[in-house]
């Protein structure tokens, strides 16, 4: 028979002993972490190319996705709805990828998107935006594709049109900045 672990005398489990070691857990934690950057950093890197990519060939982009939206709000002034719109696509498809994205784009390319983007920026058409994509996105609950899609659906499902009128503002806001 093979060797028998025994508990340590200080009265830590095996387990708790080797978690406890500085020398073994830190290092594997450093490690892991440094993956996972590494892994995030491309990822996110190859959404960023494929935004750019969008931007500088719209014509081969498909208008019902992700990129189809943002590409349906790239070209509002400062003081309109659509110029909070555009970077939180962005960053939602930096972060996200096309995970979930449904037909987003056929919502945000509509008349009814367009309307509301160029209006003046404020709370209640930044909110009013937020309604129909919240609707949007209650509608395509169950449809997604697989589990990751169906997460990402659920996600937009819950987020409401308040909060989304803060973060069309909010990102406005960063883009006046820059």
């Amino acid at each position: 028979m093979g060797a028998r672990l025994e508990p340590p005398a200080s009265g830590l489990s095996f387990v708790d002993k080797a978690l406890s070691n500085r020398t073994t857990i830190q290092p594997m934690f450093r490690r892991g972490l440094g993956w996972a950057g590494a892994m995030g950093a491309a990822w996110v890197g190859r959404n960023i190319h494929q935004q750019n990519a969008a931007l500088q060939h719209p014509d081969q982009i498909d208008p019902n996705g992700r990129l189809g939206a943002m590409l349906a709000a790239r070209r509002f002034e400062p003081h309109q709805v659509g110029a909070g719109v555009f970077p939180a696509i962005r960053a939602i498809h930096a972060v996200f990828g096309n995970i979930g994205e449904q037909q987003i784009g056929r919502l945000f390319n509509g008349p009814q998107a367009q309307a509301l983007m160029g209006q003046p920026r404020n709370q209640a058409n930044h909110q009013q935006l937020g309604a129909m994509e919240h609707q949007y996105w209650q509608d395509e609950r169950g449809r997604g594709a697989n589990p990751l899609d169906e997460f990402m659906i659920q996600f937009g499902a819950n987020v409401n049109p308040q909060m989304r009128g803060h973060i069309q503002e909010m990102f406005a806001r960063m883009r006046d900045r820059h």
